[in-house]
């Protein structure tokens, strides 16, 4: 038999063919580290196949065993050279000759290391570092004695000056943990360590940690500073600060080693973004920017000395400031900006693990000052990274449950407020101020000041004002901020604030706004609201919930599809969270119980996620009722909610509607059927798995009303049934409202409605409506459509049969 694949398959086959040959030579990736084994799960599902053609071509032609046994040995020898070669120097055996004899028959150090020093193939020089970062993470002893043996972490200052951008990233991450993992890093890195030094006790660890973090100060970091007519070395430098911050903590907690580097490294990264920055600190609110005229570099070291030197901070000032001219930095004024995201990333790192260092420094003021330029702060990076580092700076300042400096604060919170009101402050820039503001109130202290003190108000009034902004961004902006405040597990200091300044009246005034989008934003931030008891508590106590239910019946015929589902969805939030359905049936107008209202908006509407959420609705309603039929309180309930309603209450001599009726005053059940044959899918799913569960909770209440109807098919109730699995009635509202089962009234028919509906939802295939929901279901009808190249063309052999025309079977 001979295979013939069309051209989709020679493809297919082409490229299955160039992924088994490369195999032994792909590079790992870094972000996915499965790439090998998703390219193999490949390969295993043309096997599965059992197409003996395609069997024959990958044995024959291609050699797939053979690809496969040379990737698999050459995997298992590197690792086992790596972790069984002696880790002991002075105890050289004939196993430690023999793994050094395999080294150089393979060249593994000479190829990695020709990889690295590829000038020409970016990727080949990742690849390295990336084989390197698998040794390190890997955190063994075998793995630094691999390290220090091949000496291919030696030229780690030249990769650090790499172009790429990819290469340096990766040559800092494999320094991260040299500098976390090795005893030794000195020895890693190339310096001169003696061999008996390396493998001393914890005190010999403790001083190689400490001589490490002198050698990258006073020798890397200096180096590159020195070079000031470089603000790539600038960077440079900076970043290998931020890498040094983790190691140092571990080590101080570890060993209590590198203490003294603490504000050797704090202050220095304060100077570097001192000197870029554009304006001065005199320019400021002197309660904030006191004592950062000068930064002074603390350490005895020679990095320290350089420096604090007179006239070096004006000089690299005036360097960062000259206009760049090749390169990346000819895009004007990128590269600055990068080292100061690099600076402010590492004084965050610092914030976290070194409170009370920072506490003590001036890092609030140098980081105001940033906020202050424009110029940096043009950038969005520079703005979001200022703002994202200032609440963890600012909690240093708490001690004990006390602010040490409350006039610090009080000076932090004018310069925030008058970025508020700032004209040109967008809506970007807004909500990333209101994400720093929302850090704030994670603190207690810090918390408590803004909800209660007098700078609290004026927050409030500054972000009332930009609820009158000309952009419908900016007011949308303010109006999630509020909302996001009631979260479930949000700040207790955030919900004060907003209640005790009424900022839920101002969210109920924007659900008038012109702009579509927030009055649906203000919509969403009532139903988060509802949803905590806090909020919810808020409403009540102003009488929110009666008012809110009110605008509804006009929101919901938005001409805006989200403004809709907005609706739907805090109706359903009052309907099931707060079990308020009757607010809705007094104050919505009679809209919320018109069935034909009902039926528009679920079977009609133009959108398929506000039909999806109507029917979402209709199943809280449902929960609804009968959770308010079970409580005895039920008629003490509706007579307080019904009492200024025009309906005739009987309690004293019969028992009250029972509040399922509202389900079936709406038509849910004959709307819920009909949703099954929706033309969306997800809708139907969404009716579909209703239905189920309103057929669940009969069958546990079946005993009630079983006794009124027979279930074996026969009667109206089956008929009825029947009926409603035909296609859905053509014509308007009135005509589908004459011609649909509504359920007739238990005294003229003696039957409970759930008996109908009950006979109505036994009567549904659920089979066949779980096979129109599935996706798979779907996907193989699509497949199962015949092709035109399928297509078998007949003539017919009779005279005059269809005049010989061809016929198509």
């Amino acid at each position: 038999m001979t295979h013939v694949p069309s051209a989709t398959s020679e493809k297919t086959l082409d490229e299955l063919r160039r992924v088994v040959v490369n195999l032994p030579t792909m590079p790992k990736n870094i972000v996915d580290d499965t790439r090998h084994e998703k390219v193999l799960s490949y390969v295993s599902a043309f096997i599965a196949q059992a197409d003996p053609a395609l069997m024959d071509t990958m044995l024959g032609e291609w050699a797939i065993f053979d690809i496969l046994q040379v990737l698999e040995a050459a995997c298992q020898f590197l690792v086992a050279i790596i972790e069984n070669r002696s880790i002991d120097p002075l105890h050289h055996t004939a196993h430690d000759t023999l793994m050094d004899t395999l080294l150089e028959s393979i060249s593994l150090y000479k190829l990695i290391h020709t990889m690295m020093t590829d000038q020409d193939s970016e990727r080949n020089r990742v690849a390295g570092l990336e084989f390197l970062w698998m040794v390190c993470s890997a955190k063994s002893d075998r793995g630094t004695a691999f390290m220090q043996h091949s000496q291919l972490f030696f030229t780690y200052m030249d990769l650090l000056m790499d172009d790429s951008r990819l290469v340096r990233s990766r040559t800092l991450d494999v320094l991260s943990l040299v500098l976390e993992s090795t005893a030794n890093p000195l020895s890693v890195l190339g310096k001169d360590i003696t061999p008996s030094d390396a493998m001393d006790a914890d005190m010999t660890d403790d001083q190689s940690q400490v001589d490490c973090f002198n050698h990258l100060l006073d020798s890397n970091v200096l180096s590159l500073i020195a070079l000031t007519d470089s603000l790539k070395a600038f960077h440079v430098a900076t970043t290998i600060l931020d890498t040094m911050v983790k190691p140092l903590y571990q080590s101080s907690e570890m060993h209590g080693a590198g203490t003294q580097f603490k504000n050797t490294i704090l202050s220095t990264v304060l100077w570097i973004i001192q000197a870029l920055q554009e304006s001065s600190a005199g320019d400021h609110d002197p309660n904030v920017f006191r004592h950062t005229e000068k930064i002074v570099v603390q350490g005895d070291g020679k990095l320290a000395k350089q420096l604090n030197q007179a006239g070096f901070q004006e000089l690299v000032k005036t360097q960062s400031r000259a206009k760049p001219k090749r390169g990346a930095a000819s895009r004007g004024g990128t590269l600055p900006k990068t080292i100061v995201l690099s600076a402010l990333k590492a004084l965050q790192t610092l914030s976290m693990l070194f409170p009370q260092e920072v506490e003590k420094s001036t890092a609030i003021g140098v980081v105001l000052s940033i906020l202050s330029d424009t110029k940096l702060c043009s950038d969005q990076r520079v703005f979001k990274a200022c703002l994202t580092t200032l609440p963890a700076v600012l909690k240093t300042k708490v001690h004990n449950g006390l602010l040490l400096d409350e006039q610090l604060f009080a000076g932090t919170m004018k310069t925030i407020l008058g970025l508020i009101k700032r004209p040109a402050s967008g809506s970007t820039s807004l909500r990333l101020i209101l994400t720093a503001i929302q850090e704030f109130f994670t603190d207690k202290i810090l918390g408590g000041i803004l909800a209660r003190e007098k700078v609290g108000q004026e927050l409030a009034n500054a972000l009332g004002m930009k609820l009158y902004d000309m952009e419908w961004d900016v007011r949308d902006n303010v109006v999630e901020f509020i909302g996001n405040l009631f979260v479930a597990g949000g700040p207790d200091h955030g919900v004060e604030w907003a209640l005790r300044n009424d900022q839920l009246e101002v969210i109920f005034q924007k659900l008038s706004d012109e702009e579509a989008y927030v009055r649906a934003a203000s919509i969403h931030a009532f139903e988060i609201i509802m949803r905590d008891h806090r909020g919810w508590n808020g409403m009540h106590e102003k009488n929110l919930e009666e008012r809110l239910s009110a605008q509804l019946p006009s929101l919901i015929r938005d001409s805006e599809a989200f403004v809709r589902r907005a609706v739907l969805e805090a109706m359903i939030c009052l309907v099931s969270e707060r079990e308020s359905g009757v607010i809705l049936m007094v104050n919505g107008t009679d809209l919320f119980v018109d069935a034909k209202f009902m039926s528009r908006l679920t079977l009609d509407d133009s959108d398929w996620e506000v039909r999806i959420r109507a029917c979402e609705f209709i199943a809280a309603v449902w929960d609804h009722c009968l959770a308010l039929d079970e409580k005895a309180d039920y008629r003490v309930r509706a007579a307080k909610r019904l009492k200024d309603s025009d309906r005739d209450h009987q309690e004293d001599t019969a028992p009250p509607r029972p509040s399922t009726w509202w389900f079936y005053d709406i038509k849910g059940d004959e709307i819920l059927v009909e949703a099954s044959r929706d033309s969306s899918r997800l809708v139907r799913l969404a009716s579909v798995e209703t239905l189920k569960m309103i057929k669940a909770s009969l069958d546990q209440r079946q005993d009630s009303f079983t006794h009124s109807v027979a279930l074996n098919g026969a009667g109206a109730a089956y008929d009825e049934a029947e009926d409603r699995q035909r296609k859905r009635p053509i014509g308007d509202g009135a005509d589908r409202e004459e011609s649909s089962s509504t359920p007739p009234d238990s005294n003229t028919t003696g039957q409970h409605p759930h008996a109908q509906f009950y006979a109505v939802i036994c009567g549904l295939n659920f089979e066949r409506l779980d096979a129109t929901t599935s996706v798979e279901q779907l996907y193989e009808e699509v497949l199962n459509v015949e092709r035109p190249e399928d297509v078998v063309m007949t003539e017919s052999e009779k005279a005059n049969d269809g005049n010989n025309i061809l016929d198509c079977y």
